[in-house]
């Protein structure tokens, strides 16, 4: 009877315990069925086809986590899945990528051996790997629910989902599981949040590499490649050949000229021609035009200072691009909204007016050089008594040499490098110029794209050199005209600047404006790209190298009203750049803030001109000559083109979202700065220099001929 007993005792423990153990498993799969997508996948397979592979290979992945299997785990631990801060704008359900290809990894890990034999203990090798191939997709769905916080950014309610599947599953079939789960509210993630699932589109990341066929890649890639080639046939045959009869001619004809040994050069390369294919392979040599990159000697007319704002402004453009296309990434959006509200973040939140400070430069460089060539022509006795037409073209089709080889094959490139993260990126991507320039391009080529919405937009950020291209022939038309006609050009410089102030303020009034983040986002076609609401800078520029070049570097003021000036223009930057500061301010206050603050921001930059060029401008001005900015400065064009490329290609290659915090920010947005200048390095040497060289040799031979 004793033995009988204990029998019956262990008997009844271990039905106890295997009841306990049985429940606790099925707790498990059912939180598990209810909290991650995947498993919520796998226990649905009974919509699909009995004959189905995917089925059959996600049942047994469910069998393993009932089981516990580790490689089954493995796969789950690899799953995305509803993350925390939801609420605040957490919407990427990432999972590990790395994690999921690594799981079919059969190569030991390289650790001490001490190590090693641990993990033996607890791993067993039939129960490490799965028993089909893996494959990772993303699919994307947005939500409707009303707890999230909304910023008014596109795309908010869109969720990353990551999944890490079997690869015989096709995106059709977890198309229809995910469909049913969403459709019956499984998972509890929406039943707390009130959220409904709407799946937009799965990217599965096995690629074809189809999408590389197209005849505008092709293109790209043939030019770059020619490019390439160029180059080094150019470097080799100047270094070799074309540096040695330069240094031969200087002894035979030694040149008792001041300027720079690069001039000298450039000069006797068109006076020699020893053939037309050799100039333009000299076009592209790395060693010349490096030497022309970091030449740091000007002429004593220069504006030296110009060189320190194109650099500093170039960096806080970069600032302001690192902020803007990060939000697409950012996992905690309401605070970085949080954050934009303190003063010291206005100088990123009202951040615009970074590219008037370029606009300034364009208009005053553009005159400048324009009033100092007629002021030659004076000195010469050459009177102009009829309008320069030839002048006119000729000055918009040098423009155009100047910035459209750079442009064009950067638009290029930009096409192949979204296309590349269309397929392979985690992140629902809200720029889309894989798309929008295969439709789209040539509105970029004729610089009209400023006058379509940013939806249509190729290359968002290009909307500046629309801008700049069509300012240009404005104010050369009224350059030109100023020849003969110059009041008659004068009124119409300040007819244009009083009627964009008052469209400016009346558009903001129409529209009850206010400059929160959102708005300024949301109405970037109505306030942000249309010329006439950007033009006044420019024109501000223009006046200002007039009056340069008619007090010839003498300020014949006193010192106290040097002063007053000195803090009159730096309350005009000021107060612009600060003056919308916790933004509760009245519909009209804004009309007349919007209307004005681009041409007041012109005016306190121009005195900085103006100061600096009449040696008024002491600290800041030593600040802003410093040679170091002038080799920085000649690769700004470039830099702004590559910049956004290069901080949306980090976030894209990227497997996590971005958390906004001050210091990792900070760190990154200096490491998207020196990326940004190298790149823009490499870019001005492959493209923005010779290219232009070869075209303007190539309009000079055409001269010479006819």
């Amino acid at each position: 009877m004793a033995y009988g007993g204990v029998i019956g005792l262990i008997f009844v423990w271990g039905l106890y315990f295997g009841l306990i153990f049985n429940n606790a498993s099925a707790n498990s799969t059912d939180i598990l069925k209810k909290t991650s997508p995947i498993y919520a996948i796998a226990i649905n397979t009974n919509i699909l086809a009995n004959i189905s592979l995917c089925k059959s290979e996600l049942d047994l992945f469910r069998d393993g986590v009932d089981k516990k299997k580790l490689w089954s785990l493995k796969i789950l631990d690899a799953n995305g899945e509803p993350k925390p801060g939801f609420i605040y704008g957490n919407r990427f359900w990432l999972g590990n990528k790395k994690q999921c290809y690594d799981i079919e990894n059969r190569r030991p890990f390289e650790i001490n051996d001490i190590w090693t034999k641990n993990n033996l203990k607890f791993h067993s090798n039939i129960d490490d790997y799965p028993p089909f191939n893996l494959n990772y997709i993303v699919s994307y769905i947005r939500h409707n629910s009303t707890i999230q916080y909304y910023t008014g950014f596109p795309n908010e309610d869109v969720i990353s989902l990551a999944l890490c599947l079997p690869a015989s599953c096709t995106r059709d079939e977890i198309s229809e599981i995910l469909k049913y789960i969403f459709q019956e509210r499984l998972l509890t993630v929406g039943n707390l949040f009130d959220a409904d699932f709407n799946l937009i589109h799965i990217n599965d990341f096995k690629n074809d590499h189809q999408w590389l066929i197209n005849w505008r890649i092709i293109t790209v890639g043939f030019v770059i490649f020619l490019t390439l080639l160029m180059m080094i046939l150019g470097t080799v045959y100047d270094i070799i050949i074309h540096q040695k009869r330069f240094k031969m001619n200087k002894l035979l004809r030694p040149s008792t000229d001041k300027n720079i040994e690069i001039v000298e050069q450039e000069n006797y390369l068109y006076d020699k021609r020893p053939s037309i294919f050799a100039e333009i392979i000299l076009c592209f040599s790395i060693y010349t035009n490096t030497k022309f990159i970091f030449h740091t000697k000007n002429t004593s007319d220069s504006i030296n200072a110009i060189h320190g704002l194109r650099f500093l402004g170039m960096v806080w453009i970069i600032m302001i691009h690192s902020v803007l296309f990060m939000s697409d990434y950012v996992d905690n959006r309401v605070w970085s909204m949080r954050m934009s509200e303190g003063i010291i973040a206005q100088i990123i939140s009202n951040g615009t007016f970074s590219v008037d400070t370029f606009f300034l430069i364009s208009g005053f460089l553009l005159a400048w050089i324009y009033f100092k060539d007629r002021k030659k022509m004076l000195d010469n006795k050459k009177i102009i008594n009829c309008i320069k037409w030839n002048d006119f073209f000729n000055g918009i089709a040098k423009r155009i040499v100047r910035l459209t080889p750079s442009y064009m094959i950067l638009l290029g490139i930009v096409e192949i490098n979204f296309g590349w993260y269309n397929k392979t990126s985690l992140f629902y991507m809200n720029e889309r110029p894989h798309d929008t320039c295969a439709k789209y391009w040539w509105r970029n080529l004729l610089y009209i794209n400023n006058f379509f919405g940013h939806e249509t937009m190729c290359m968002s950020w290009s909307w500046y050199l629309s801008n700049d291209m069509q300012f240009f022939i404005i104010g050369l038309f009224l350059l030109v005209l100023s020849d003969v006609y110059f009041y008659t050009s004068a009124t119409l410089l300040l007819i244009l600047l009083v009627c964009s102030t008052a469209i400016t303020g009346y558009i903001s009034y129409s529209y009850e404006y206010t400059s929160t983040l959102d708005m300024q986002w949301n109405m970037l076609d109505i306030f942000y790209y249309p010329p006439w609401m950007r033009i006044g800078p420019y024109l501000i520029g223009i006046i200002t190298a007039y009056l340069l070049t008619r007090i010839n570097k003498k300020l014949c003021i006193n010192k106290k009203f040097i002063f007053l000036i000195w803090i009159v223009g730096s309350l005009c930057n000021v107060l612009t750049l600060f003056g919308l500061f916790k933004r509760d301010i009245s519909v009209i206050y804004m009309a007349i803030y919007v209307a004005l603050s681009r041409s007041v921001w012109g005016i306190g930059i121009s005195w900085l001109i103006i100061a600096c060029y009449t040696n008024n401008g002491g600290i800041i001005n030593k600040i802003l000559t410093l040679n170091l900015w002038i080799p920085l400065s000649r690769l700004t064009y470039c830099a702004y083109l590559i910049n956004p490329l290069i901080i949306n290609s980090i976030y894209l290659q990227s497997e996590t979202s971005i958390h906004v915090d001050f210091l990792s920010n900070v760190i990154i947005f200096l490491g998207e700065l020196v990326v940004t200048y190298i790149c823009a390095f490499i870019m001005t040497l492959m493209a923005e220099i010779p290219y232009t060289l070869m075209l303007k040799l190539l309009m000079k031979s055409r001269n010479d001929k006819y």
